[in-house]
């Protein structure tokens, strides 16, 4: 059997020899920046809906009730009640199925919600897929601008950010 080194091309050994000389002398090249993550935006399908507290909460964007015209990645955010399924339904049918990566679906009342609100919720997640946000009493007597992820159990909490980031993608 012949030896493999017997076999080496004689531009291959040239190129080994030169490769150190040239590595050393090529400028390193400079890691390139993240793109910055740009905020997921949240916005209120009526007055009341929580948007400005979660947005707070999640580090997001609070837009009010306007949709982004930045691209903007938009959580669309309604009460657990008639009023605020219809708001969220009015809003999905305005601006497309397309404009929310999600709706999060903050509850009205503690407790279980009742069967009326489940089976319109049930319509409302045939559009868009729907985040259940928990049941944070203490978000009742703070301004919403102040409100921040230590209010909300971690548990609870991390089920709502693994919601999201399935919904979106990428969400923190």
């Amino acid at each position: 059997m012949t030896e493999k080194t017997e076999n080496v091309s004689p531009w291959v050994t040239a190129a080994q020899s030169i490769a150190p000389e040239v590595r050393a002398a090529a400028p390193e090249e400079e890691p390139t920046p993240a793109a910055e993550e740009q905020p997921v935006g949240f916005v209120a399908a009526h007055g009341g809906a929580g948007a400005t507290a979660w947005a707070s909460i999640l580090d997001g964007a609070d837009h009010g009730q306007q949709l982004p015209t930045d691209g903007t990645p938009v959580v669309l955010v309604a009460r657990a009640s008639l009023h605020g399924i219809d708001a969220a339904k009015a809003a999905i049918a305005a601006h497309g199925r397309a404009a929310f990566s999600a709706v999060l679906i903050v509850p009205a009342v503690p407790g279980r919600t009742p069967k009326l609100i489940q089976n319109e919720l049930k319509v409302l997640a045939g559009a868009v897929p729907l985040v259940p946000a928990p049941w944070v009493p203490g978000l009742l007597i703070k301004r919403s601008a102040l409100a921040d992820f230590t209010d909300v159990p971690a548990k609870d909490l991390a089920k709502v950010r693994a919601a999201l980031s399935i919904t979106k993608g990428e969400m923190k």
